[in-house]
């Protein structure tokens, strides 16, 4: 939650794509259950701050998903979805992306995910709890 809590907070608009709201809602069924992955789902189809791409809309950035997978087929956890997301990252010159999926970093510089609080300073903390707070999301930061 404290990473997307800064997105939110930090990073201005934020988007994310239908194959990414299905990857969200389908891992969060499976590991919380159906009733938390409802509750994501209104919270994110309710945000107006994040932008849903609606990748099946698209046909030129469905098939340059498929050129990008077939051209990466040998990367290790390097996912359909993951080259959809890349394809649209290049198409709406996104800087930063917000992805858990080891896969996608050797593509994005700018990667945030797994050990993200760890990095924070202090004051970085205090800025993204107050964030956080606007938001209505709570965080537990280990020490």
């Amino acid at each position: 939650m404290a990473l997307l809590s800064s997105v939110l907070g930090w990073f201005g608009r934020v988007y994310t794509s239908t194959y990414i709201l299905d990857e969200a809602l389908t891992l969060t069924k499976s590991r919380v259950g159906g009733a938390e992955a409802a509750r994501l789902m209104d919270d994110i189809l309710g945000s107006r701050k994040i932008t849903i791409v609606r990748v099946e809309r698209d046909e030129r950035t469905f098939s340059d998903s498929m050129a990008k997978f077939k051209q990466h087929r040998e990367v290790e956890g390097l996912s359909f979805t993951d080259c959809t997301t890349l394809v649209l990252r290049e198409k709406m010159k996104i800087a930063t992306l917000l992805s858990f999926d080891k896969g996608l970093k050797q593509f994005v510089p700018r990667l945030l995910g797994a050990g993200y609080c760890e990095e924070l300073t202090d004051e970085q903390r205090d800025t993204l709890s107050k964030v956080a707070r606007t938001l209505g999301i709570k965080l537990n930061f280990r020490p």
